[in-house]
């Protein structure tokens, strides 16, 4: 979240005393009828309230009293591939940006780029959504929201990142291969049955579902504009 620099609480300063000190020196020439003293009676008043507003705007800003931390979060977006993930990642991301939240994306088209040694094996899929896990977790304690999109298929890796993150939110998108190859323009699940990859979910391995995901959506009847719209009104119920 942002708060007022002491530049800008200067300027809100000069700009409020301004139309004050207007005012007093129309009040006071209306009572007296002398100009020179109304501008005399205006520029003394404003220079001493400018003072007594800036101290008055400062030891507010230091007190605690009063203040409401926001919380941060994890919202972990998980499902087959081409079920809408990253689409959705960047969209939440818009929504928190027009509200000047601290966010961060993590997407699986993106991070893997920093792990090029990574496999595709069960093992190493579970070891980078760990890895994962703990950047989201370190980006959450450090008062930034992290949005992960991770197909992320075996619950024991879920499961553990939901353990290390404090307020963590799951958004299954559930539906089948058949229904995401509808959306698959780069040939993706072909291209994974053509050359035999081994534990692509949905392909050659099942996709395990989480014991309780916070939000789970059927994608065959759910458009992501309306699942973009849930998700953001669990995050203002719970974290705004």
């Amino acid at each position: 979240m942002q708060k007022d620099s002491n530049l800008r609480t200067i300027l809100k300063t000069i700009s409020w005393r301004i139309t004050a000190t207007t005012t007093t020196v129309i009040i006071v020439y209306i009572f007296t009828g002398q100009i020179d003293t109304a501008i005399e009676v205006g520029l003394l008043e404003m220079v001493a309230k400018m003072l007594i507003y800036y101290m008055h705007e400062r030891g507010w800003d230091r007190l605690k009293l009063g203040k409401v931390e926001i919380p941060s979060f994890v919202v972990w977006i998980t499902g087959l591939p081409i079920s809408g993930k990253t689409t959705l990642g960047d969209m939440i991301a818009d929504d928190l940006d027009s509200q000047k939240r601290k966010f961060e994306r993590l997407d699986s088209h993106t991070v893997r780029a920093l792990f090029p040694e990574t496999g595709f094996t069960e093992k190493d899929v579970n070891r980078h959504i760990k890895r994962v896990g703990h950047l989201a977790s370190i980006l959450e304690n450090n008062g930034i929201i992290a949005i992960a999109s991770f197909v992320s298929p075996y619950r024991s890796s879920k499961e553990f990142v939901r353990k290390i993150c404090k307020n963590f939110i799951e958004v299954h998108l559930q539906t089948t291969p058949e229904f995401a190859r509808k959306f698959d323009e780069k040939g993706f699940y072909d291209k994974a049955r053509k050359e035999k990859w081994d534990n692509v979910p949905g392909v050659a391995s099942e996709y395990e579902d989480s014991s309780n995901p916070e939000l789970t959506f059927d994608m065959q009847k759910t458009s992501l504009e309306q699942v973009k719209k849930e998700v953001m009104k669990y995050i203002a119920a719970k974290y705004n």
